[in-house]
C-alpha cells in the first residue's frame, strides 16, 4: 500500500516537472515549440488618437488599423467608436511584438524603432498623410502617445489633405493651414478639425447665448457628427472651468450631460447647470474634442 507521504512527494515531484516544461515550452526550447511569452506580462505602449478621413470627418467603426516596423512585424487593432473625447482608435504594441530583438527587455520596445501605421477600409490599404513621409517612433513601455491620423492625399506636405483644400480653392498654395481663408477668426486648420466649411464666414465654431429659462443661460452651437462638444464657463474670462448642462427642451427626466457626442449635423441647444448656492456664470465658450 502506497502511504500519503509518498503521494504527497510523487505530487510535488510531478508538479516540479510539469512547471519546468511549461517554463521550457514557454521559451521555446521543447521540441517542436517555437512560441516565445512571458509571465507575468509587460506592460505594452499605447498609441491612440483620431482617425479622419480627407474631408475631415472621423472614420465610422470597422476600419482596421495595421502597424507596420521596418523590420517587417505588424500589430492590428480596429477603429472604434469614440473611446473616449476625441479618440476613435487605440493600438496596444506589446514587447513581444518583435519590433527589436531584444523580446521581453526594457529594450524591446525601442523608443527610436520607427514605423508606420496604415487604414484599411474594406479591402483598400490607406497611408496616412502622417505617415507619409518619415516613420514616427515608437514610446516607451508602458506609456502612452497620441497619434491623430488623416487619410488622403497631402502633395504640398501641409498637413491639410489636398481634396479638403480644393474645395476652398484650386490653388493649394493659397489654403495655407495657419491662415484663415474665410476671415472669421478661425484658421483653416482649425475649420478643417472642426467641421466647419473655411469658405463660409457665417458657419463657424460659433457659440451663441439665445436667452434664459428659469433664470439659466440656454446655449446654442452647430454640432458636426463624430464630434465631442463640452461647455466652459468663466467668471472674468481668464479662469475656466467645465459646466454641466442638459439637452433642450428640458423636462424633470432630463439627465446632466459633461459632454454631447454628435451622431449628425443639427443646431443643438443646451441649458447650463449651475449648482445649487453658486452664481450663474456670466461667460461661456465652447470646446471641442
Amino acid at each position: 500500500m502506497i502511504t500519503p507521504d509518498f503521494m504527497k512527494t510523487s505530487g510535488r515531484a510531478a508538479g516540479l516537472r510539469t512547471l519546468i516544461e511549461a517554463l521550457l515550452l514557454c521559451l521555446g526550447l521543447v521540441m517542436g515549440a517555437a512560441r516565445v511569452c512571458a509571465y507575468p506580462p509587460a506592460l505594452p505602449h499605447t498609441l491612440y488618437g483620431m482617425v479622419r478621413d480627407e474631408l475631415g470627418n472621423p472614420l465610422t467603426p470597422g476600419a482596421t488599423i495595421m502597424l507596420e516596423t521596418s523590420s517587417g512585424v505588424k500589430v492590428y487593432g480596429i477603429v472604434s467608436g469614440l473611446i473616449e473625447p476625441g479618440v476613435n482608435y487605440q493600438l496596444s504594441v506589446p514587447l513581444d511584438a518583435g519590433l527589436t530583438s531584444e523580446t521581453y527587455r526594457p529594450s524591446a520596445l525601442n523608443p527610436r524603432a520607427p514605423f508606420k501605421i496604415r487604414v484599411k477600409i474594406g479591402s483598400v490599404p490607406y497611408l496616412p498623410i502622417e505617415m507619409s513621409r518619415d516613420f514616427a517612433q515608437i514610446g516607451q513601455p508602458g506609456k502612452r502617445t497620441r497619434l491623430n491620423l488623416t487619410l488622403g492625399e497631402d502633395s504640398n506636405g501641409d498637413g491639410l489633405p489636398d481634396a479638403w483644400q480644393r474645395r476652398i480653392d484650386s490653388d493649394l498654395s493659397k489654403v495655407a493651414p495657419g491662415e484663415d481663408a474665410d476671415h472669421d477668426g478661425m484658421t483653416n486648420l482649425e475649420e478643417y478639425l472642426a467641421g466647419t466649411y473655411a469658405f463660409d464666414s457665417e458657419s463657424g465654431f460659433i457659440l451663441n447665448i439665445v436667452r434664459t429659462q428659469n433664470d439659466a443661460p440656454v446655449l446654442e452651437f452647430t454640432a458636426i457628427s463624430g464630434r465631442i462638444y463640452t461647455v466652459q464657463g468663466s467668471s472674468d474670462l481668464v479662469t475656466w472651468k467645465p459646466v454641466s448642462f442638459r439637452m433642450m427642451p428640458v423636462a424633470t427626466e432630463t439627465p446632466e450631460l459633461k459632454s454631447y457626442s454628435a451622431s449628425d449635423v443639427r443646431q443643438v441647444q443646451v441649458q447650463v447647470v449651475t449648482p445649487s448656492g453658486e452664481s450663474v456664470l456670466p461667460f461661456f465658450r465652447l470646446k471641442l474634442e
